[in-house]
This record gives structure tokens, C-alpha cells and sequence, in this order.
């Protein structure tokens, strides 16, 4: 089940980090702006800030397999439209089919996860499940590109199509839920405000990370003059940091000190994003990994949490608001960076303001203590 849940996760996430490597041709091809270009990531998460929750009832009433299956023939679906449209608002529609998929598969595979695992092995199983966005960026940003060049901008979106086929099926054919007990449409867990401060947590750090994974392959190119090869390199080894979760998450479960291990993740993610303008091209690589090692500590201690705010049972709506509010982070992080590119483009203003991102998890964090 665990392996169901990744490669699901993984196949959506992938088809989103398909995109970053082949935006700079996108944007020549069609000549549209940072701000307009950024839709590329943005629309991705629109679905999600209005279907998250829903969603998640949904999985109450109709069950993980039913909405998972539903989110990986959208996500499917859309990958295959945006690898074949011919036109700037075909390649947006496309993106929106996926995030409306890629909504369900987030919302259902930590909820599936939460039936197999108990709360003590809960951190390791979300770690080990966040290997995911890790896995899909570094694949993607140093293969992707390549590919880009090689033959089409098309030919990355068509590879990413198959990996979700390969996912629906695996999932259509194995994946079990334990307990199949349905439940009306009860969003009464939702009055619970540390599901909603917690939300904001995860809608905060995307904000930051995200927007760093989106823009800084250009950000590389332009301010240190780097090749588009290393420049896709330098922004997918973010995520090589990030492969430790799994461990993240088992030292959670140790320690038992989830929110305290957020605060010092969200101050660190800020100091490394203050420091990376003023770096050398040499010490840019080194930074880059240890801020992927100090972010890797979120996501396993984020989707740890609602299991022991939230009867299991009825757990859906609470995966629902943090991918609500994960899909606010995608969809808001690199449309503010990409209006500030176009209005001053300043390497120290583009990283404040990812640190700003980063800072606002750490207040929230010490709020959720204080509720």
C-alpha cells in the first residue's frame, strides 16, 4: 500500500515538474511573460484551493480507490492534453485537468496511508511517502531538459503521460483500503483550527519551496550566467537534500516534538534563502543541498499531524485542507515571484521574499502551540 501511494503521488507530481525544465522554451515559443508563464505552475494548484476539501469528503462517502482512481485518469488525461495542444490556453487547460486529478491523488494517498500505519509508525510512513516531490523533481530537472533539447518540448509531457498510465493501472489493480466503512458528508472535523493553522503551515513553506523549484533554473541562468543543463541541476538538487524524510519523519516519531521540529526547519529554510544571493557559483551547490536537508523535515511532520488531531475514520476533509491550502502555496509562491521578476527582477528581493515565505510558517508554527 505504500508503494501504491508513492507511485500514484509520484506519477502527479511528476507530470508538475515536467514543466519547470521546458518553461524557458515555452516562454520563447510563445512570448508570453514570468507573470503569465508562472500559470504554468499556478493552474496546477487552482483546482485544489476550491476541491481539496470537497475531495475529501468525497473519500468519506465514495471511498480512497473510487477518488483515487477518478484523480489519476484526470491527472492522466491532462498530461497527454497539454503534451499534444498547439497553443498557449490549450497548454493552461491542460494544467488545470491535472491539478483537478492531482487534487484527488493528494487528497486520497495520505488518507490510505493513515489505515495501514498507527501513529507511531505514521512520521517514517509519510516520510518515506514524501520521497515523491524529491524523486519527481531530481528525475525531471536533470532528464527533462535534456530531453528538451534532444527532440521536443512535447516529448518530456509524453514520458510523464506514461508514467501515469503506469500508476493508474498499478493502482486500479492493488490498491485495498482496510477499513471500507462509509461515512455521510461531515465536515465537522473542519471546525478544528489546528487542522487550519496547520494548513497554513504547509500553504506557507510550498510558497517558498515551490517557487524556488519553479524559478530558479532562469534565476541561475540570468544572475550567474550559468548553462541551462547546470542551471536545471542546481534547482533539482533541492530535492536531493530532501531525500531523507523517511528519516525526518522516523526521528519525529522518537522525539514526539513535531511542531518544535517545524519552528527550526522554517528558520532555517530562511537564513539559507537570505544567504544564496550573495553565494559564488561554487558554494551555490553545497547551500542548495543543505536547504533541501533542513526542508526535508516538513512534509513527513505536516501529514503526521492530522492523525493525532482527527478520528481516522473521518480523516478525509482534514487532507483535504492541507492540500487546499498546499495547492494556495503552489499556486500563490511562484505568481508573486513571477510578478516581482517582471517589476524589478533583483536576485536580493526574489529570495526575501521566499525567506518572508518561510518565516510566516515558523509564526504560525508557535501559534499552533499556543491553540
Amino acid at each position: 500500500m505504500l508503494f501504491i501511494a508513492f507511485l500514484a503521488s509520484f506519477s502527479f507530481l511528476f507530470s508538475m515538474q515536467a514543466v519547470p525544465p521546458v518553461l524557458p522554451t515555452l516562454m520563447e515559443k510563445y512570448g508570453v511573460s514570468h507573470a503569465r508563464a508562472s500559470n504554468l505552475t499556478s493552474f496546477i494548484a487552482l483546482p485544489g484551493v476550491f476541491l481539496s476539501i470537497l475531495g475529501g469528503g468525497l473519500i468519506n462517502k465514495y471511498g480512497i480507490r473510487t477518488i483515487g482512481l477518478i484523480g489519476l485518469l484526470l491527472a492522466s488525461g491532462g498530461t497527454l492534453l497539454f503534451a499534444l495542444s498547439s497553443s498557449f490556453l490549450g497548454l493552461e487547460i491542460g494544467r488545470l485537468i491535472v491539478g483537478t486529478g492531482g487534487t484527488l491523488v493528494i487528497v486520497a494517498m495520505p488518507a490510505l496511508l493513515t489505515q495501514w500505519f498507527t501513529q507511531k509508525e505514521m512520521g517514517l510512513a509519510m516520510g518515506i511517502h514524501g520521497l515523491n516531490m524529491p524523486l519527481a523533481t531530481i528525475i525531471s530537472f536533470n532528464i527533462l531538459g535534456r530531453i528538451d533539447m534532444m527532440y521536443s518540448w512535447q516529448t518530456p509531457l509524453l514520458v510523464a503521460f506514461i508514467i501515469c498510465i503506469l500508476a493508474l493501472s498499478i493502482f486500479m489493480f492493488f490498491a485495498k483500503e482496510r477499513y471500507k466503512e462509509r461515512v455521510n458528508f461531515s465536515f465537522s472535523g473542519l471546525r478544528n483550527r489546528k487542522i487550519w493553522i496547520l494548513g497554513f503551515i504547509w500553504a506557507t513553506f510550498n510558497m517558498a519551496v515551490i517557487s524556488f523549484l519553479t524559478w530558479s533554473p532562469k534565476i541561475f541562468r540570468n544572475f550567474w550566467g550559468l548553462d541551462p543543463v547546470y542551471s536545471d541541476f542546481l534547482g533539482s538538487i533541492l530535492m536531493i537534500g530532501a531525500l531523507i524524510t523517511p528519516l525526518a519523519g522516523h526521528i519525529s516519531d522518537r522525539l514526539r516534538k513535531r511542531r518544535q521540529l517545524i519552528i527550526l526547519s522554517a528558520l532555517g529554510i530562511a537564513i539559507s534563502f537570505l544567504l544564496i544571493p550573495s553565494l559564488s557559483v561554487e558554494a551555490l551547490a553545497p547551500m542548495i543541498i543543505l536547504l533541501g536537508l533542513i526542508a526535508a523535515f516538513v512534509p513527513p511532520l505536516v501529514f503526521a499531524l492530522p492523525a493525532e488531531i482527527i478520528d481516522i475514520k473521518s480523516i478525509g476533509p482534514s487532507f483535504g485542507v492541507l492540500n487546499a491550502c498546499l495547492s494556495i502555496g503552489i499556486f500563490a509562491g511562484p505568481l508573486i515571484i513571477g510578478f516581482i521578476m517582471d517589476l524589478a527582477y533583483d536576485k536580493m528581493l526574489i529570495f526575501f521574499t521566499m525567506a518572508i515565505f518561510s518565516l510566516t510558517s515558523l509564526l504560525l508554527a508557535v501559534i499552533l502551540k499556543a491553540r
